[in-house]
Parts: C-alpha cells; structure tokens; sequence
C-alpha cells in the first residue's frame, strides 16, 4: 500500500510538471486584431512623443522601438531594447551603450549608431522643436564610436537619461532617417520604424492598419499577423462592437461602459494602479489665471474633489491635488492644501474685482473622446456657479482638443485625463517657461532649478526629496491643477492573450496573440 501511494503520488506531481511546462499555452501564430481607436490620429511624428496625441501614439508604439524600454508597472524596470547593454561612465556624465547587431528599419535600410545619433540630434536640435527636448537637453554629444556603439556625453552628470529613454513616453522613437529623407513633409503620414508592425495604410475617419515586421529583431515576435484600428469616436458603438465580437479590443473604456463590459461574458476589463490624473489646467497667460487669487479660488478651493470622485467616477477615483497622482513614484498627499471652501473662493475672486455684478466667465475646454470628461465639466460647472462663476464648456474633438492645448495653448480650462507617469521628471516638461511643451504658462525658475537638480541627482533619495518639494511649490502656487486621479480601464475578449497592460502610458501587442 506505501508503495502504491509512493506511485500515486510520482504520478500526481509529474502530471503536475507536465501541465505546467508540457501542457502550458503555446502562443498560436496569425491572425488580425481588431481595435476600437476613439478617434482619429493627428498626424505620426516619432520625435514630438505624446504631442502627437493618444491616437496616433498608441498606433506608433507599435511601429517604433527605442534604445530602452521599460517593464509593466509595478516593476516599471528599465531593460534594454535596441540597445541590448549599456554602461554608465564618468560618474554619469558618459553612457555607453551597445546596439542590437543586423537590425533594419521597415523601409530596409540598416539601424545602426548613425541612426540613433540622427534621431537624438534631431531631438535636441531647437529647430524642431521637440515636445520632449526638454528630458534630453543635457546631452552635449552624440558619438559613433563604430557601427554598433554610441556614446553619449552628457554636459554634467545625470541620472536621469535612462530613465527618459527607457520610461518617458517610449523614449526617443527611432525612426528610419531615408524615410524622412524620401517622403519629406509627407513623412508625418509615413512612419517608418523598427517595431513589431510596419504601416500600410491610414484611412481618416476609418481605419489604421499596420501588418507583421517579418524581420524584427526578437526571435519569434510578433504572433500577429496584422492590427486594424477601428476608428470609434462613440464609445457606446465600441462597446456594443466588442460585446458582439465585432472587436477584440476597446483601447479606452469610458467609466459609464466599465460595470456593462464587467458583467459581459468573454470580456476582459482591467485596470491598475492610479498613476495618471483628471486635469483641470488654468492657462496661466489669460486673466484672472495670471494672478495666483484667481488659480486658488477656480482651481483650489472652488472645486469639490471629493463630489467629483464619487459621482463622475462612481467612488473609483480619488480626489487629487498633488502633480502627482498616487501610484506614481515619490507621490506625495497633498489633498489637505485645498479642501472645499467655497467661501474662500468667493473672497479671493472678490478682492480680483469679481462679484454679482461682475461675474467671472470663462469657457471648459473638453474632449468628446471620453464621456467622463463631460460629467466632470458639468459637475464643476455647477460647483463654480456657487461660487458666482459663470463656466460655459465647450466640446472638441480629439484632434482639435491636442491642437489647442498642445500646439496653439488655447484655452481658459482644459478638463481632460493626462499621461500616466514614472516619476516627477517625466511631467517636467511642462515645468520650463517658453517651450511647446509648456501649456499652462509657467513662469518659476525656482520650479526649474529644482528640476535641473533631480535630473542631475545620481542618488535616489536626493531625487525623492526633490520630488516632494517640488510637488509642494507647484500645488502652493497651482501652476498644475488636478481634480481627481483617473482609472484607466481597458476592455478586450477572453480569446486575447498576453497583453502587457502598462496603463495608459504604452499600448503594446509584440507579444500578443488570438487563441481562437
């Protein structure tokens, strides 16, 4: 009897093995995925980053690979790329990094060092204008030491270049320099990269389709043979779609759709951790956001947070007052600096000249590529009508809605969710007075001093109180203004496999593959 159960038992841990490695899911080659894209793209520019809005930079992150990449959060390691090693040198002031051998670009020319070193001076090349120069203007050099190394000498020490180039919005995009060579303007409607998926055709209003990169450098990937973004504009017509079969995947559920697809067989939702946020911006070059009283009394103690979370996010959502949304690195809660008070609000528009007689007007800029968005801006509409504010909000598209925030900063307050974030650094962009990437109109070179200092720092506790301190000074003068943290939601069926879900920040499917 020992011994038959000795057997039973052998027999019970080996089926045990061998379901775990023999019997694991294979991923099966093939196949189209087919994705509900809530708008159009702007235009595709790997060297603008997000600039050139979520549409055209999900779709990208499948055509482009940059030299580091990063793990899904929480990890959010940085790993190599197209770089497969690099060294750090000179106390961080030199990196070293060493490239993947026999990798081409989708238009079949070689990527090697001099078209990494093409791609990050055209960044930091102040002619073009970069959305992200600002993570990469400390960079004095680019050098191509021979066909396969680049180094690049920083004009002091940095600790942050890995960090931008592995976890800032895909890093630098690295884009085939003859196709910008051969198409010219027309390059913004040609991206060229090294990515898992070569472009084919870009329908407006329709369709983005991109089809398998048979030569990409990782052995084995992708497993799909083609992606079809299905342009969507109404969220409810994507989730009917997906709820019939009609899609795979619903890029960007709207918090109204999230309890119907929850409760839906064969669809799977998911979320994470709460590392983007629900903007309200002040532009700070119009009146009375120019004047710290008026960015306290709107953006501070006028709005009702708390009643925001609850009914806009139906209790998922949070209130926020910090830059920084909580799930982020080095977060700090700063929700106490601006509770409710509306009373307050009155007295500081008030003493600006702004009563019964004269109220203040102003226009909420939105998008319709998320019906939350409205919920918000009616819910805050109706708190700063308390307050004798008269608010009147205005719909955009997608497209429109990038163009003036991004492009033209045209707009009073601008209700939108924003960029999932790795840290601090990552938002500072819109920290430095006069660059694209400055919406609201900053004017603080003590903001700027302390962001220079953290991107010097090779010392991560040094960089966490810079972090706290700079999230301080911003929520005290309100040069960023949250309302809420912002759930993320995406939707796709059962029969999807092995998607990364890194947020809102990358929309990935190298690995992706249909088990049906």
């Amino acid at each position: 009897m020992k011994m038959c159960r000795l057997v039973w038992l052998s027999l019970l841990v080996g089926l045990g093995l061998w379901t775990g490695l023999g019997w694991a899911q294979q991923p099966k080659p093939g196949g189209t995925l087919r994705i509900a894209l809530p708008g159009d793209p702007a235009f595709y520019n790997a060297h603008q980053g997000p600039a050139m809005g979520a549409q055209a930079f999900w779709t990208s992150n499948n055509i482009y690979n940059s030299l580091l990449a990063t793990t899904p959060p929480p990890e959010l390691k940085i790993v190599p790329e197209l770089a497969k090693s690099w060294e750090v040198l000179d106390e961080g002031q030199t990196y070293v990094f060493h490239l993947h051998e026999g990798v081409i670009f989708h238009d079949g020319t070689d990527f090697d060092a001099q078209a990494a070193k093409w791609n990050i001076d055209r960044i930091i090349d102040p002619e073009v204008k970069s959305w992200i120069r600002p993570y990469y203007e400390d960079i004095a050099q680019v050098e191509v030491v021979d066909k396969y190394t680049l180094r690049i000498r920083m004009k002091e020490p940095s600790g942050a270049l890995p960090i931008a180039l592995g976890g800032y919005f895909q890093g630098i995009l690295m884009a085939s320099p003859k196709a910008f060579e051969t198409y010219g303007q027309d390059w913004l409607r040609h991206p060229v990269g090294t990515g898992p998926f070569k472009f084919k055709e870009w329908i407006p209003g329709e369709r983005v389709v991109l089809e398998k990169n048979p030569n990409y450098f990782k052995a084995g990937l992708p497993h799909l043979d083609r992606i079809e973004y299905r342009i969507m504009k109404d969220p409810l017509t994507a989730s009917t779609a997906l709820r019939a079969g009609e899609i795979d995947f619903f890029s960007r559920v709207p918090m109204q759709q999230v309890p119907i697809l929850e409760k839906s067989q064969g669809i799977h939702v998911v979320t994470g951790l709460e590392m983007a946020p629900t903007i309200g911006f002040l532009n700070m070059r119009v009146k009375p956001f120019d004047d710290i009283r008026g960015r306290r009394a709107i953006g501070g103690y006028g709005i009702d947070r708390a009643e925001i979370a609850k009914v806009a996010f139906q209790g998922r959502a949070k209130p926020l007052v910090s830059v920084l949304a909580p799930g982020v690195q080095d977060a700090i809660d700063l929700n106490e600096m601006y509770p409710y008070r509306p009373d307050e609000a009155k007295r500081l528009l008030k003493e600006l000249g702004y009563d019964e007689k004269n109220p203040l007007r102003f226009t909420i800029l939105i998008s319709n590529q998320d019906m939350t968005m409205s919920d918000v801006a009616a819910l805050l509409k109706n708190q700063l009508a308390k307050i004798g504010v008269e608010a009147k909000i205005s719909l955009v598209d997608a497209v429109t809605m990038v163009d003036r925030i991004l492009v033209k900063h045209d707009f009073e307050m601008a209700v939108n969710n924003w960029a999932t974030l790795r840290d601090i650094n990552q938002r500072s962009v819109s920290f430095f007075k006069g660059r694209q990437s400055d919406y609201m109109g900053i004017d603080d070179p003590n903001l700027e001093a302390m962001v220079l200092q953290w991107q010097r720092s090779m010392d991560p506790e040094r960089r966490k109180q810079l972090s706290a301190e700079m999230q301080r000074r911003i929520a005290d003068q309100l040069e960023w203004v949250n309302v809420t943290t912002y759930p993320f939601f995406q939707a796709y069926r059962t029969y999807v496999k092995n998607y990364p879900f890194h947020e809102q920040a990358l929309v990935l499917f190298e690995q992706v593959w249909l088990e049906k």
